[in-house]
């Protein structure tokens, strides 16, 4: 349960999210909630971390994630119709069940990305998707990661590992080539389990 401070805090890292794309300095949550200590602004933060509500990602400054997907203590259930062919023409069958959507795609230690570039549309993964990704530092050959390499430059890829010992960040667009670096210049941030898109 958190207190009214720290659903504040999440309140207002969560918007600012939302709003900007990337996460807020300590110093500009602390100015956002009026908060003149920044050593009480990261006692909140810590709160949230050991909440499970974010995550911090080492190396980078904008570093704050959300763990949670947005209304994800909120069920969001939708009627199940049955199934439709994308191939040949036939007869949609009603099933009428129920999904919950918020069970499907919530997990412990999973959060969502927004996704800018091109370099997966042959994946089905298109700018302005959200991508759900589940918090690991490990992946196996083929899982596409987060990938953070050399501390510093984050990226989503195809994980493949070579005969080597090196890692290929295999793109999935013609236009983007292949990165293959040393091990040890990649440090896995997370998996993806799973792909949000509406339409207007």
């Amino acid at each position: 349960m958190l207190t009214k401070r720290q659903q504040d805090t999440l309140n207002f890292i969560r918007h600012y999210i939302e709003e900007n794309d990337e996460a807020p300095l300590v110093t500009e949550i602390a100015e956002g909630l009026g908060i003149k200590s920044q050593g009480t602004t990261h006692r909140y933060i810590q709160a949230l971390i050991d909440g499970g509500y974010l995550e911090r990602l080492s190396g980078r400054t904008r570093g704050l994630q959300l763990t949670e997907l947005e209304g994800a203590d909120q069920s969001l259930i939708l009627p199940m119709m049955g199934k439709i062919a994308a191939g040949r023409l036939i007869e949609a069958v009603a099933d009428e069940s129920e999904i919950d959507l918020g069970i499907m795609f919530k997990g412990k230690g999973r959060y969502v990305l927004k996704i800018s570039g091109e370099s997966m549309i042959g994946k089905g993964i298109m700018p302005g998707d959200y991508v759900v990704i589940e918090s690991t530092r490990q992946a196996r050959h083929g899982d596409m990661i987060v990938a953070l390499v050399d501390g510093f430059d984050a990226t989503l890829k195809t994980m493949l590992v070579n005969q080597d010992g090196t890692i290929t960040l295999m793109p999935a667009n013609d236009e983007f080539e292949p990165v293959t670096i040393d091990a040890k210049r990649l440090s896995i941030q997370g998996v993806v389990v799973g792909q949000l898109r509406t339409y207007p």
